[in-house]
């Protein structure tokens, strides 16, 4: 899993294609089964809002969907 910093383009892995820009970063707070520390980042999403992405979630763009 990458780690992304403020300013990065990501996608998220069931959209590939739309590109999102990293907005801010934190600890993620992702329940089971990922409690491994990660980082959650905050983007706008397709309808426009500002959401929160679990570091599992996103991948580079044209990365596909490879799974971890």
């Amino acid at each position: 899993m990458d780690q992304f910093k403020t300013g990065d383009i990501i996608e998220h892995r069931l959209m590939p294609g739309f590109t999102m820009t990293v907005l801010e970063t934190r600890d993620c707070k992702a329940e089971a089964p990922f409690r491994d520390p990660h980082l959650a980042y905050r983007v706008t999403d397709p309808g426009g809002n500002d959401v929160w992405l679990c570091g599992h979630e996103v991948q580079k763009p044209g990365e596909g969907l490879a799974w971890p």
